[in-house]
């Protein structure tokens, strides 16, 4: 006796890739591998269909990424890509140039072809951390220990800095079909809102939960601004 129940077409294949260093990874989350950012934005933002690979890496910068993260994304053929990569880069001296030009090989890598979403942050203000006001010249009364070589320069001088690795980043997106997700105007306005405090974790540099949450927030955002199928 023929069923009367139609056939159903299977959904078709979600496969998420977080590429990034120690904030996609999850450092400063109480549980990195709950509260990671990516795991958020994972849960909230994608079907249940939907699966899910971390490849973040503590401390990558671009150029360590394109090796250890990009080509094996590239193998797995990712329908939506998270890309955030660019503290690093600063921390480390990269000069925009090279940084531009990693990135652009990076993201020329994830986008397997036409229908892969990608997704990438812009590099979110630093002077309000804790960790940069502690490596300044003449730190803050009551600032923590500086954690990196060295001293900083000034906030204005490190805003230019920002802004030339975020146009960078505006010009390799554009030239992929890439989604920005501008996490630098996202924490300006919560820094405004006086959420400074709760959105960076213990060490002074990394997100918080909270924080975490607030950046796949930014995420499921932007994800839900781009045309679907």
């Amino acid at each position: 006796m023929p069923s009367s129940i139609p056939a159903t077409k299977p959904l078709p294949r979600l496969l998420y890739v977080a590429v990034g260093a120690s904030e996609t990874y999850g450092l400063g989350a109480t549980d990195p591998l709950r509260e990671s950012w990516p795991q958020v934005f994972y849960r909230k933002a994608l079907p249940r269909r939907a699966s899910f690979v971390n490849l973040g890496i503590p401390g990558a910068t671009v150029a360590d990424a394109l090796t250890k993260e990009a080509l094996y994304t590239a193998k797995l053929e990712p329908e939506l890509v998270t890309v955030w990569l660019n503290v690093n880069d600063i921390l480390s001296g990269v000069g925009v140039q090279a940084y531009e030009r990693d990135l652009d090989k990076l993201l020329k890598l994830v986008t397997t072809d036409d229908a892969t979403t990608v997704l990438i942050a812009n590099t979110p203000p630093l002077e309000w951390l804790p960790s940069y006001r502690a490596c300044l010249p003449n730190p803050p009364a009551g600032a923590p220990e500086c954690q990196f070589e060295g001293t900083w320069p000034r906030p204005k001088v490190v805003d230019r800095l920002i802004a030339t690795y975020n146009s960078a980043i505006d010009r390799a997106a554009a030239r992929v079909g890439a989604s920005v997700v501008d996490l630098h105007a996202a924490t300006f306005a919560l820094v405004r809102r006086g959420r400074g405090a709760d959105l960076v974790s213990g060490d002074g540099f990394h997100p918080s939960t909270e924080g975490h949450r607030e950046v796949a927030r930014a995420f499921t955002e932007a994800f839900a601004g781009v045309p679907q199928g």
